[in-house]
């Protein structure tokens, strides 16, 4: 039985925030799918993949995961920028607690808030691309999120959290019963000071937050005692598939050597996915026996999503049909290339989980290891590709030549 569970609405944001978990000795796992069988592990991270799913569902699988484990700490993983099924989700996990402590933050990937405001890389919230999403944010203003859900919504400004945690703890007492605490942040030791202090309330607490609040939650007992450890790198070229189409996936794209990109065009996408698929998993296939790095995409760059968009509207699919459209002909090109790939770097929540599904993944062992903040390492376990080395990352994180960075991990720097 784990001694910490992370509930996640998706496959990147389970990784990142057990990675939290992983780097200070704790094993560590991601169960990949909300109906797969838990592996054995101290620290247990579920992907409810819920992201998108609609709100009843959400909620009973968020329920259902809580259910299945008596572990005494338990951290509901948010988005960082705010997207998904959040009030719904916090409402369904809350039986059993006291109060919600309520932190999204993540000042190591520019995810801050002050005065009860969330802002994504100095600029606010609601002027970012993510309010754009399928299910972006509702409100930029935390305590906004939880107004109707018929729970005290209380606010944390930074006076006290910056105070500390014997100030954070007395305010987090003093609050009502069955109370949403949201909380400002700008700093990591502000993070520290909340997860502290919820450590040592006498109610029960629910943690509710991004991978940063994570880094201070405490697991009861001792740490298992296992450094973080090397994963074991292959001689191939590293494979990626991205699924993104972020501003910052899109430029992690241009910043990649050209001859690496291996793009499937709209048309043949469209028209065959798991055929294009296949025919892209298969030219990566000739890079990486010989050691070279290749990267499969559906969108290069925007003007290509664009038009896979119009295109997609002129035979009648919406956007959802698209996207299960790009998930599948990437999923495919994983499968097809995989075999000669030593590692696997992937980007997008939902391509990860068809990508994962269709080299029939069970779970992920997080290694301890990071390419960089919020971009964990781990293994694959199970499947066709037992035991691979792989990098996730959510679409909006990282720099530039973050994905350079990953794939050269992967590839062990050969190239």
């Amino acid at each position: 039985m784990p001694r910490a569970l992370v509930v996640a609405d998706d496959l990147t944001g389970a990784t990142d925030t057990a990675h939290a978990f992983a780097k200070r000795g704790y094993r560590t796992n991601v169960q990949v799918a909300p109906e797969g069988a838990p592996p054995d592990s101290t620290v247990l991270a579920v992907n409810t993949d819920s992201r998108y799913a609609d709100p009843g569902t959400a909620a009973e699988r968020v329920r259902r995961t809580i259910s299945r484990t008596d572990a005494p700490v338990v951290y509901k993983k948010v988005d960082s920028t705010l997207r998904g099924n959040i009030t719904i989700e916090v409402e369904a996990a809350m039986s059993g607690f006291d109060l919600a402590i309520f932190a999204p933050a993540s000042p190591a990937v520019g995810r801050f808030t002050v005065c009860g405001t969330h802002l994504v890389d100095g600029r606010l919230l609601a002027d970012t691309e993510y309010v754009d999403d399928p299910n972006g944010p509702t409100s930029a203003r935390l305590p906004a999120l939880f107004e109707g859900s018929g729970r005290p919504v209380e606010h944390l400004g930074i006076g006290t959290v910056a105070a500390g945690p014997e100030a954070v703890r007395e305010a987090l007492g003093a609050v009502s019963p069955g109370a949403v605490v949201a909380c400002d942040s700008t700093h990591e030791r502000h993070l520290e000071a909340i997860a502290r202090a919820g450590d040592e309330l006498d109610r029960a607490a629910l943690f509710v937050g991004s991978s940063g609040l994570a880094e201070g939650v405490a697991v009861p007992g001792d740490s298992d005692g296992t450094a973080p450890r090397s994963t074991a790198i292959g001689d191939g070229g590293a494979l990626g598939i991205v699924g993104s189409v972020s501003e910052r996936s899109l430029d992690q794209l241009a910043a990649l050597s050209e001859d690496w990109v291996i793009a499937i065009s709209p048309e043949t996408l469209l028209g065959d996915p798991e055929r294009a698929g296949r025919e892209a998993g298969r030219r990566a296939t000739g890079r990486l026996a010989g050691g070279q790095h290749a990267v499969v995409t559906a969108a290069p760059d925007r003007e290509t999503v664009e038009r896979t968009l119009e295109l997609g509207r002129e035979r009648g699919l919406v956007g959802e049909a698209v996207r299960k459209r790009v998930a599948t002909a990437l999923a495919s090109a994983a499968r097809a290339g995989i075999a000669d790939a030593s590692g696997l770097f992937v980007t997008g929540g939902d391509v990860a989980m068809a990508v994962f599904d269709a080299l029939a993944v069970g779970s992920l062992s997080l290694s301890g290891e990071a390419v960089e903040a919020g971009i964990p390492v781990s293994r694959l376990d199970g499947g066709v590709a037992d035991g691979l080395p792989v990098v996730t990352k959510a679409g909006g994180f990282g720099e530039r030549e973050t994905a350079v960075n990953c794939l050269r991990y992967l590839g062990g720097d050969h190239e």
